[in-house]
């Protein structure tokens, strides 16, 4: 199940499923797809994180081998991460596995403990790989490194993790508080920001629609007068 918790202006998604370490089936893709896509209507940021003592063990195959319903569920949940107009800060509290870190990739920010290690099997388990997460990966860990995740198996522990820039450090307060300074910035312009990184899911009209916006925006007035004032801007989203 995914637990649902709110934070102010944010949204705590949980997933807990602890009993088979977070680990995802369609129906609990879907129940996550949900549950962001909802959140996103009155949050200004979420946080995705995990019962117990994983993030997400990967995907369960031994429930879902048979209907093959799994993957095109999880396509959905990874590109609605990106494409969601609110930014989404992932938790990673412990082993973050195969669909666990892409899940862990896709949110815009990652904030581990020094439990979490990231690993990408998908060679043991004869799983096709997307070119976007490809891409990603390369992005966030180095292209050398994503190659040894990707071909040979190799696991990226916390350490490495933070040493490259994927994560930083911290606990789950730590991204509640990431999420809450994210949840008091000018939407727009968030949602401007969130396209320019995901260029494959936004074309170039939707983007300048998406910057044009905010810079025409009620909270860039706000923004102005806030400063003239030398106070903090109320911004609205409009």
């Amino acid at each position: 199940m995914i637990k649902t918790g709110k934070r102010g202006e944010v949204t705590v998604l949980t997933i807990d499923r602890h009993e088979k370490r977070n680990a995802l089936s369609a129906q609990l893709t879907r129940s996550l797809l949900d549950a962001l896509t909802s959140a996103a209507e009155d949050s200004r940021a979420i946080v995705i994180t995990g019962a117990g003592s994983s993030f997400c063990s990967g995907a369960d195959l031994d429930e879902d081998k048979q209907s093959g319903d799994f993957f095109p569920a999880l396509t959905e949940l990874l590109s609605t991460v990106r494409r969601v107009h609110v930014p989404v800060i992932a938790y990673v509290n412990g082993p973050a596995i195969g669909a666990g870190m892409m899940l862990a990739m896709v949110c815009d920010i990652r904030v581990a403990a020094e439990a979490s290690v990231f690993g990408l099997p998908v060679g043991d388990q004869a799983i096709g790989v997307e070119g976007s997460i490809v891409q990603l990966l390369s992005e966030l860990v180095g292209g050398s490194r994503a190659r040894l995740m990707l071909l040979a198996g190799a696991r990226l522990t916390f350490a490495e993790a933070v040493s490259c820039g994927m994560c930083v450090p911290g606990s789950f307060d730590d991204a509640l508080a990431l999420a809450s300074d994210c949840a008091a910035k000018a939407p727009l312009t968030l949602r401007n920001v969130k396209a320019e990184f995901a260029p494959d899911l936004f074309d170039a009209k939707e983007r300048d629609r998406l910057r044009l916006a905010a810079l025409r925006s009620e909270d860039m007035r706000e923004a102005m007068q806030a400063r003239a004032e030398k106070r903090a801007p109320r911004f609205t989203g409009r």
